[in-house]
Formats: structure tokens, sequence, C-alpha cells
């Protein structure tokens, strides 16, 4: 009868075991995805926080403001002659590479 017993108490703690063991798997699964969701959430946030600077930046520059002399640009554009083109310039090739001195061999030997 003892013997009964304590194979029912062993049957008991086995199961109490396995459902602990579920539970501690089931709480580090979750665990994992909040970790994972939190994740991404901090890279949105973070890519949000860079585009929101960047377009702060972009707000920031001025417009480049030029003065332009009314009569040398008049005087510039009432001239006939075509406006100099810049010569081409050849193309330089880089010097040959130094050849080795050929070495003489006998091919019967």
């Amino acid at each position: 009868m003892i013997a009964g017993l304590a194979s029912g108490i062993e049957g008991v703690s086995a199961r109490y075991a396995a459902q602990i063991q579920e539970l501690l798997y089931v709480q580090t699964i979750r665990r994992m995805v909040a970790d994972q969701e939190a994740a991404r959430a901090q890279a949105r946030a973070d890519e949000a926080h860079r585009r929101e600077d960047e377009r702060a930046r972009a707000v920031e520059v001025e417009a480049v403001k030029v003065d332009v002399d009314a009569k040398a640009a008049a005087a510039a554009a009432s001239e006939d002659k075509p406006a100099k083109q810049p010569e081409p310039q050849e193309a330089k090739s880089p010097p040959p590479a130094p050849v080795p001195p050929a070495q003489i061999f006998d091919v019967k030997a």
C-alpha cells in the first residue's frame, strides 16, 4: 500500500513539474516577444527622430544671395562673340610598366 502512495505522489509531482516548466517556457517566450516589439518601437522612434532632424536642417539652410551688376550682365549679353569654350585637354596615358629582362633557356634540356 505504501508503494501505491509513493507512485501516486511521484505522478503528481511530475505533473506539477511539467506545468511549472511549461509556465516558465510561456513566460520566456512572452518576454522575448515583448523585447522584440520594444526594439522595433525604439527603432521606429529613432528613425522618426532622425527624419525630423533632417527636415529641421533642411529648413535652416538659407537661400544663396547673389548680387548681379545689371550693366555688366547687359554688356555680356549684348556681345556678338560666343562665349569662349575651354580647350579639351588630351588624355595622358600612364607611363608603360618596366619590362623585366628576357631570360634565355634551352627547351630541349
